[in-house]
């Protein structure tokens, strides 16, 4: 019994350890990285919790202590994920089905993973989603060909950049794409999307397709919040509806939060639920990573999750409809 105790015990020391480190406001990587897993670290703090509780009924002060560390734990972590979880505030309002199809735009991003060569599977989820622009990162030439191949004759449009270095874009679409530009916001090796996109009504939005440096070992965050702000401030600026989709940062990291407040961005996962898509090989550790954010302009119709194809990141589909242009 007391080696049960003892296993309680460092998992929750563990779980508290990674509350308490990503309040430091720092870009040090790996104190970001606990931005993470916060949704998990409450499930273990609170399975923590209830364990004790069954083993080992709290008699002594130490024991009280633990299990109010475990509830603070939770509490703090619910506070970031909270907002995501069903029934929350919308960010963003649902259509009501009757908006004409000629305002409605449907995306599709995905991080393709380099070293996955399963690119028929990939082109089947996106024939049968049928998005009208689909935004595909971490592509190199070997990517680039197989997509467009398998998808010129729906998808006339693209802008490409592939790269070996696993920052390389490519973005295909049925929409016109007016004035579409390659941008290097901050490194030569790390390129990102905008383009405008005219609607089937003839409206245009813009359309930013991003994946910034994460943080990993050796790498801080400084680049990629920089990059992520520097979108932001431009999307504000203009003024006009826009879309940002890509391979981001978790959704409730302070770095995402700064992001969306500085642009007048909204997360459409708000309210709905955390369409959780990475890791893809481990469900019950995934988290929100990849996105598609808009501005007040548009309201969503759909949102799903698409299935698995051999990449890390499982590809994430929007339907938004352009509910009020003031651009």
């Amino acid at each position: 019994m007391d080696w049960i105790v003892g296993g309680l015990v460092v998992l929750g020391a563990l779980a508290t350890v990674a509350t308490i480190i990503p309040i430091w406001k720092t870009t040090k990587w790996w104190v970001r990285v606990c931005d993470f897993p916060r949704f998990q670290i409450a499930m273990i703090a609170l399975a923590v919790f209830v364990a004790f509780v069954v083993v080992r009924l709290p008699s002594h002060a130490a024991d009280w202590l633990f299990l109010c560390t475990l509830g603070l734990v939770i509490v703090w972590q619910f506070t970031w994920v909270g907002p995501y979880v069903p029934g929350s505030a919308r960010a963003v309002k649902s259509c009501s089905g009757t908006e004409p199809e000629a305002a409605q735009i449907a995306l599709l991003t995905t991080n393709v993973l380099l070293t996955n060569r399963n690119s028929a599977l990939l082109l089947d989820i996106v024939h049968e989603a049928g998005p009208d622009v689909v935004l595909a990162v971490e592509v190199d030439e070997w990517w680039t060909d197989r997509l467009w191949s398998g998808l010129r004759a729906r998808y006339p449009n693209k802008i490409c950049y592939p790269l070996s270095n696993g920052y390389g874009l490519a973005l295909f679409s049925r929409l016109e794409l007016i004035d579409p530009k390659i941008r290097f916001m901050l490194d030569d090796a790390i390129p990102s999307i905008r383009t405008e996109v005219k609607l089937r009504s003839g409206a245009s939005v813009s359309v930013y397709g991003v994946h910034p440096r994460p943080p990993a070992i050796l790498q801080d965050s400084a680049e990629r919040d920089a990059e992520l702000l520097r979108v932001a401030l431009e999307i504000k600026d203009r003024g006009s509806p826009a879309i940002v989709l890509g391979d981001l940062d978790v959704a409730w990291s302070p770095t995402t939060l700064q992001f969306m407040k500085a642009g007048g961005l909204l997360d459409p996962r708000r309210g709905r639920g955390f369409y959780n898509t990475y890791p893809a090989r481990w469900p019950g550790f995934r988290y929100p990573l990849d996105y598609i954010f808009c501005t007040r302009h548009f309201q969503i119709c759909t949102m799903r999750v698409l299935p698995t194809f051999g990449s890390d990141h499982l590809p994430l589909v929007a339907k938004l409809v352009l509910a009020r242009d003031n651009g």
